[in-house]
């Protein structure tokens, strides 16, 4: 129950997974993220804010990503990506409220969550989405999120994990309500600070400051490592 009073990623109306779809481990990878050579797959390299999605082991779409602040860390984890959001509202912590003054946020243009949720199946209640506040995309060092990871290219991923144009994804976005729309099948996702992209691709250095944080999740009780992980971002974070 604390988890969930303290999860500023949960959403007024839960997506409910797809009855047929596998639960995903959400245990800390043990080493470098594993590229199948099969199927779509999606990495976040945490330490160098970027994100590579991969089509049968080619990448195929690349994203500056936002992730968590040393307070509060993006955590290793391997999930799926089950369904994609569109317009979704975002609700806070009670913590959140009473220190960062933060309120709950109906879907729209100021929304922190952006236009477009994509929900992976995880006990941490971490998830990908878009924001608007895209000019930190800007900035070298992005550990600016409580936990979640922001997406530059949210719209780009959503076309490719749907299996549709972006014309489609503005299109749905369009509506104005908020609905999910369940993918055709799962993509696994990883959250990686020992990522190891194929051929060399991308090759980055790490952030020493991220990696300590990674460590400080992974040496916690799981209540702890959930408490202190989850949590999407703020306004004016």
């Amino acid at each position: 129950m604390a988890m969930l009073v303290n999860a500023a990623c949960v959403a007024t109306e839960p997506t409910p997974r797809t009855a047929a779809m596998p639960a995903a481990p959400s245990a800390v990878p043990e080493g470098p993220a594993a590229i199948p050579a099969r199927g779509k797959f999606v990495l976040v390299d945490i330490p160098s804010y970027e994100l590579t999605a991969f089509q049968d082991g080619t990448p195929v779409l690349h994203s500056r990503v936002i992730v968590g602040r040393p307070q509060t860390p993006t955590p290793a984890l391997l999930s799926s990506m089950f369904a994609i959001k569109f317009n979704p509202d975002w609700t806070p912590t009670p913590e959140m409220m009473r220190n960062e003054g933060l309120r709950y946020m109906p879907p729209g243009p100021n929304n922190p969550l952006g236009r477009i949720l994509f929900d992976l199946d995880n006990d941490q209640l971490v998830y990908l989405h878009d924001t608007n506040q895209k000019e930190l995309f800007n900035r070298a060092e992005r550990g600016l999120s409580h936990g979640c990871v922001r997406v530059e290219q949210a719209r780009q991923l959503a076309a490719w994990a749907l299996g549709v144009s972006a014309q489609e994804i503005d299109s749905m976005v369009a509506r104005r309500t908020t609905y999910s729309v369940s993918l055709p099948e799962a993509i696994p996702v990883s959250l990686s600070y020992r990522a190891q992209l194929p051929n060399g691709y991308r090759q980055v250095a790490a952030s020493p400051d991220v990696q300590v944080s990674r460590k400080a999740v992974a040496g916690a009780s799981h209540e702890q490592a959930s408490l202190a992980a989850i949590g999407c971002p703020g306004a004016g974070t």
